[in-house]
């Protein structure tokens, strides 16, 4: 019985153990089975690391391609309100949609200062302007030479400082300020030169336009004339609208009026224009102004402009623009007739 006691006793202590293990629970499962599921989280925890960083790579390796291939801006071209700054402007259009660079176009803006605000604020990217203008209109500059080189080297130094703007080669052309008269009082009074039509002024009446007798008037206008000349006290003064001036003469309301040399017009109206004997007038040639991004962005641009301008003479100038102004054509359409013709269009 002594043994069996004992063997009772035993089964007893065993199962008392196994309660108190089934009570507080198996520490030993417990832990197997919380260190799988950790490395199962720390699985997918580096799994998804490793997946963040491949996406965030691939997101780089797409930007760098991105900024490598560039997302080129669109180039905005603009001009002033006037025939020939617009069929000039057209030119650079079509010549640059050729090239293969998107462009826009924003014309007919208005006067030099508010394409130059345009042109610094960013919003056009080009547009033709005269190396005289740029002189004493936009730099304010006082005329030291009359040389086209001498001008034009001034001109481009000083945008490049001040504006960051690149000023490319400009046209042979030069459409430079003067006044023409009726062919009847260049016979009356026997008029060849501004010289000649200083002293007769007080008799004739003049057809101006706003820039002309306004602020840029001692720089490039009837200011400029007095002082040079002398006299110039026209008998009565009308400022016009640029496209209406020459109106005026034909009318029979105006007996002189502000000319620019490439006008269509002079011909058309049978106008003698004056020969500036004194050279007041500094040279008036167009050139591309173009932003310094632009021409970082299309290091090609610079060669596409170039080849329009340099195709414009004074004479063809004139031609096209009465092509537009006379003859009433589309200036898209003769812009691009003449690109055509000169070999710049296919």
């Amino acid at each position: 019985m002594k043994v069996q006691k004992f063997g009772w006793l035993a089964l007893v202590a065993t199962l008392l153990t196994s309660l108190l293990l089934a009570a507080c629970g198996d520490n030993t499962a417990t832990s197997t089975s919380a260190a799988s599921t950790g490395a199962t989280a720390a699985g997918t925890t580096a799994a998804a690391t490793t997946t963040a960083a491949s996406a965030t790579s691939a997101a780089a390796a797409t930007a760098t391609t991105a900024a490598a291939s560039g997302n080129k801006p669109t180039v905005i071209v603009g001009s002033k309100n006037f025939t020939e700054s617009i069929l000039v402007a057209e030119m650079y259009a079509l010549a640059l949609e050729q090239a293969g660079i998107k462009v826009q176009r924003k014309f007919d803006l208005g006067s030099v200062d508010i394409a130059q605000a345009a042109i610094t604020k960013g919003d056009i990217s080009v547009y033709p302007e005269y190396t005289g203008t740029a002189l004493l209109n936009v730099l304010k500059l006082t005329k030291t030479s009359n040389d086209p080189k001498v001008v034009y080297d001034q001109v481009a130094k000083e945008y490049e400082s001040k504006f960051k703007l690149t000023i490319l080669t400009p046209a042979p052309m030069n459409n430079t300020n003067g006044v023409a008269v009726t062919k009847a009082v260049a016979d009356k009074y026997k008029l060849k030169t501004l010289s000649d039509l200083s002293k007769v002024a007080d008799q004739l009446r003049f057809a101006a336009i706003a820039d002309f007798v306004g602020p840029r008037s001692d720089t490039d206008g009837l200011g400029s004339l007095q002082k040079a000349y002398g006299g110039f006290k026209f008998k009565d003064v009308k400022s016009y609208e640029i496209p209406l001036r020459y109106q005026a003469v034909q009318k029979g309301d105006a007996d002189a009026v502000v000319a620019f040399s490439t006008d269509g017009e002079i011909a058309a109206n049978n106008l003698v224009l004056m020969e500036d004997d004194k050279l007041n007038f500094p040279p008036y040639q167009f050139a591309p102004v173009v932003r310094d991004d632009i021409v970082a962005a299309y290091p090609n641009i610079k060669d596409v402009l170039n080849a329009v301008s340099a195709k414009v003479t004074t004479a063809k100038a004139q031609q096209l623009n009465s092509q537009v102004d006379i003859q009433k054509m589309e200036a898209p359409d003769v812009a691009k007739a003449f690109l055509k013709q000169e070999g710049i269009l296919k």
